[in-house]
């Protein structure tokens, strides 16, 4: 049998979904490993989980709220994680257009060139590292990203041109997703320094 909880929790927890999910829905899809359909399950088995703890969070403010839900989804996302065995989607050579019945060694080779990249993106600035996963590991386009984030698209092409240039000083120029054209623009917009 489900529990259900009191129709004056249902209608907090929904006004706090209003005034929270966009947000936490834009979190979610930041995470590695979180495309869009799977951050709206993220957000639905936090708020879940919220009406489920309503008592203890009625304690809290609004604020103290939305930090807990975060914090809920974060340790989804880790829990998915760990389950899956940890399995990074772009450690696959294949899934960024390799031939598939490439020989052990290109596809070895592949394998240590994108492990290398994606370590060199996640020692760059937080709003770079999204910029570059949300384009070449979940292939949203310029405007997509720049909407979502709330930046100009010519700072997304700042951000991304910024990345491939130290991708290139770090991994070389075999990288498969360099060679983007949506991705080329000199402009640096006010955030991508």
């Amino acid at each position: 049998m489900t529990a259900r909880i009191p129709p004056e929790h249902a209608d907090e927890v929904g006004k706090l979904y209003l005034q929270v999910a966009p947000a936490l829905f834009g979190y979610a899809c930041t995470l590695p490993q979180v495309d869009r359909a799977r951050a709206e399950d993220l957000v639905q088995m936090a708020f879940q989980e919220a009406a489920v703890c309503w008592v203890r969070l009625a304690a809290l403010d609004v604020e103290g709220r939305r930090r807990w839900l975060f914090t809920v989804l974060r340790n989804k996302a880790i829990d998915e994680w760990r389950r899956n065995g940890r399995v990074r989607p772009h450690a696959d050579p294949a899934a960024y257009g390799g031939h598939p019945a490439a020989e052990p060694f290109t596809q070895v080779l592949s394998a240590l060139v994108l492990q290398r990249c994606w370590s060199a993106i996640e020692r760059m600035p937080p709003i770079r590292q999204r910029v570059a996963f949300l384009r070449w590991n979940e292939e949203w386009s310029t405007a997509e990203i720049a909407d979502w984030l709330g930046i100009a698209s010519a700072t997304v092409r700042g951000h991304l041109k910024v990345a491939r240039d130290e991708l290139v000083v770090q991994v070389g120029s075999a990288v498969p997703f360099l060679n983007d054209p949506e991705d080329t623009g000199d402009e640096l917009g006010e955030e991508a320094p």
